[in-house]
């Protein structure tokens, strides 16, 4: 298990990578799916390790939900402000 901290930075680096265009990915091995997959792993990591700031936890929660749904029904530019707004939300200061 890894420290807050570090789950957070992966948190907020794969936040950038879901703005990609998935031709744009910085590796062939890159996908949405896979994207998905380490953002709900790192958050989940993060959750349970959070003790002050715990009342943050489910705005994030529904603001991932939405911006899944938005990637996943072809709305990219609504799934890209999510991302950007959780990221520029600066997550990775949580405690």
């Amino acid at each position: 298990m890894t420290a807050l901290r570090e789950s957070l930075d992966r948190l907020a680096c794969r936040l950038v990578t879901m703005t990609f265009k998935p031709d744009r990915y910085p590796s062939r091995n890159m996908t949405y799916e896979g994207n998905k997959e380490y953002i709900l792993h790192f958050w989940s990591e993060a959750k349970a390790k959070l003790k002050r700031d715990v009342i943050f936890i489910a705005p994030i929660d529904a603001l991932l939900d939405e911006m899944f749904t938005a990637f996943e029904s072809g709305n990219r530019d609504k799934g890209v402000r999510i991302a950007m707004s959780l990221w520029a939300a600066d997550i990775k200061k949580l405690r």
